[in-house]
């Protein structure tokens, strides 16, 4: 079974900006919070706002990278110019074997 950090360091390397866009959210809702307990209501409310642009910053990457993998080809499902879709199937069939 995979643990949690080879997981995390997979999914990190298959789209790295996902983990920063986290990073950044909790690093503006951090500040925010101490800015909170200290009294600077402006400064909280300014941190509070980046840290929903960076919420947003990070579910476009999620998206983006989402879509961009969907629309990915697969050379293993590619069908070679000139063979009969019959025949490409009955190929993946039997190599599945």
């Amino acid at each position: 079974m995979e643990g949690f950090l080879t997981k995390f360091m997979r999914k990190a390397e298959r789209d790295p900006l996902v983990p920063v866009g986290c990073g950044a959210t909790l690093a503006c809702l951090l500040a925010g919070l101490y800015t909170f307990h200290t009294g600077q209501a402006a400064l909280s409310q300014k941190m509070m706002r980046a840290r929903v642009v960076a919420q947003g910053a990070t579910i476009v990457v999620l998206a983006v990278g989402t879509f961009g993998m969907s629309m990915a080809k697969d050379p293993a499902n590619e069908r070679p110019k000139g063979m009969h879709p019959i025949e490409f199937e009955a190929l993946k069939k039997e190599n599945n074997k």
